[in-house]
C-alpha cells in the first residue's frame, strides 16, 4: 500500500478526532519540527531545540510498527516510520491526552519542570487545545489494526515509551501572559485560513481536517446562550465559506442559493450537537458547488460565455451574439472558447440544454415539446435527434429507463 492512501485515511480518521496529522523527515527544520506542539515550548524556553526533540521520538521508532510516545508533560504522539523511503518521513499523531487536564495537573506541571508561577497561562491555554481521547482501549485497537495493514505487520502492537525526565532547556526570564492569548488566536487563523483555502479548491477532506482542527481551539463565548453563540459562529463560517468560493469564480447566482439555504438550517437547528453536524454538510456542499461550478481556469471572456450560457440555455444563442454582448471578435472568441473548453461553442450550449432536459425528464411529466420550448430548442424534433446524439439514446428511451428503475421488482 502506497504513502498517500495511508495518509489519506489517516488524516480523515484522525481530523474527527481532531487530532493533527504530521509529517516529519529525519533531516527535518526547526521551524518543521515546532508543529509537534504548536510552539508550546518556544513560549517556556530559550532556543528550545525542536529538531533534537523530534529526532529523539523518531529514534525510537521501531522498523514497520509504532510506538505511544508520551512526553515529559504528558502528552500522547503515535509514531511510525512512513513507507516513503525516498523521504524517511515519520507520521506523527498527535499531541492528545487520554484524560482531561485540570487546574491541580497544572500545578503539578510546574513544580515538575520547576517553572515559573506566570507560566501556568501558558500551560492553561495549550491544555484548551488539546484533543481528549476517552476511550483508550477503542483508540488503541482502532490503530492497531488499521496500522498492521498497511505496515504489513501481523503480529503489529503499539507499544508505550514514556520520556520521564523534564526537558533541561533554558527557561524565558518571564512569560509574556498577553502573548499567550495572542499565539492561540494566531495559530486559530492559520488553521482558519488553511480551511478556507481548501473550500476555495474544491479539496473536501482537507476541508473537514483542518474545520476538525479548528474546532479543538477554545473560543470566548460573546453571548449567554450557548446555543445561539454557537449559532452565530457556524452563521459567521457560512459568510467565510461564501467569501471562499467566491475566490475561486463561483457565480454569485449559485453562491447565494446555498448560502441562504444554510442560513435557514442554522436558524432551525435545536442543539449544539445537530448544528456541529451540519457543519461537515456545509463544507461538503460548499466543496461541490467548487468542483462543479468555479470559473477560475477560464480566461475573462470565456467565463462571461459559460455563465451566460448557464444562465440563458432556454433563450436564443449563439456564437455571433455572444460575440456582440460581449464586445470580441467572434473567431478569437470561437477559438479561446475551444482551447479552454475542449467544445465549440455550439455543443456547449447543446450540451447545457440537454442537461438540464435531463433534470425535466427525470423530474416532470412535461411533454416533450414544453421541454424542448423550456431548454431553448425551437423545434422537438431537433431536441430529440441533439439528446439522442449525446446521450444515445431518445428523450422517450431516456425517460422510460429512469421509470423502469423506480418499478419494484415483482
Amino acid at each position: 500500500m502506497i504513502m498517500m492512501d495511508l495518509r489519506d485515511v489517516l488524516r480523515d480518521i484522525l481530523g474527527s478526532y481532531r487530532v493533527q496529522f504530521l509529517l516529519l523527515r529525519r533531516q527535518c527544520t526547526a521551524p518543521e519540527a515546532s508543529a509537534l506542539d504548536f510552539l508550546f515550548r518556544d513560549r517556556l524556553y530559550e532556543d528550545f531545540d525542536y529538531v533534537g526533540f523530534a529526532s529523539g521520538i523518531m529514534a525510537l521508532v521501531p522498523e514497520d510498527n509504532v510506538i505511544d510516545y508520551k512526553d515529559d508533560f504528558g502528552l500522547h504522539y503515535l509514531v511510525l516510520q512512513g513507507r516513503d523511503t525516498e523521504t524517511g518521513a515519520f507520521v506523527f499523531c498527535g499531541p492528545f491526552t487520554y484524560r482531561t487536564y485540570g487546574e491541580a495537573d497544572y500545578e503539578k506541571l510546574l513544580q515538575r519542570h520547576h517553572l515559573q508561577s506566570d507560566a501556568i497561562d501558558a500551560i492553561r491555554w495549550y491544555f484548551k487545545r488539546i484533543p481528549v481521547i476517552q476511550d483508550y482501549l477503542s483508540w488503541q485497537h482502532m490503530f492497531s489494526s488499521l496500522l498492521s495493514r498497511y505496515l504489513a505487520n501481523p503480529d503489529l502492537a503499539i507499544q508505550s515509551v514514556s520520556y520521564d525526565h523534564p526537558e533541561q532547556a533554558k527557561q524565558k526570564p518571564s512569560i509574556a501572559l498577553s502573548s499567550i492569548p495572542y499565539t492561540s488566536i494566531e495559530a486559530r487563523y492559520a488553521v482558519e485560513n488553511a480551511m478556507l483555502e481548501a473550500i476555495r479548491r474544491g479539496d473536501i477532506p482537507e476541508a473537514i481536517y483542518q474545520q476538525n482542527l479548528f474546532m479543538g481551539f477554545t473560543l470566548d463565548q460573546r453571548v449567554d446562550d450557548p446555543l445561539q453563540d454557537a449559532k452565530y459562529m457556524v452563521i459567521a463560517a457560512n459568510t467565510a465559506y461564501r467569501k471562499a468560493i467566491e475566490q475561486a469564480a463561483v457565480h454569485p447566482l449559485y453562491i447565494d442559493g446555498i448560502s441562504g439555504q444554510f442560513v435557514k438550517e442554522i436558524e432551525a437547528v435545536e442543539t449544539i450537537d445537530q448544528l456541529n453536524a451540519l457543519i461537515p454538510q456545509m463544507i461538503r456542499h460548499y466543496c461541490l458547488l467548487v468542483q462543479q461550478h468555479s470559473m477560475e481556469r477560464y480566461s475573462a471572456p470565456v467565463r462571461d460565455c459559460l455563465n451566460y450560457i448557464d444562465f440563458h440555455y432556454m433563450e436564443p444563442i449563439n456564437l455571433e451574439g455572444l460575440a456582440t454582448r460581449f464586445v470580441i471578435n467572434k473567431n478569437y472568441l470561437s477559438s479561446r472558447f475551444h482551447k479552454e473548453v475542449g467544445a465549440t461553442v455550439t455543443d456547449y450550449i447543446n450540451k447545457t440544454r440537454i442537461r438540464q432536459a435531463e433534470e425535466k425528464l427525470a423530474k416532470t411529466t412535461l411533454s416533450m415539446q414544453a421541454i424542448a420550448e423550456q431548454c431553448g430548442f425551437s423545434d422537438a424534433n431537433y431536441f430529440t435527434r441533439t439528446f439522442k446524439k449525446i446521450n444515445g439514446i431518445s428523450p422517450n428511451e431516456y425517460r422510460k429507463s429512469l421509470n423502469a428503475h423506480l418499478i419494484p421488482n415483482p
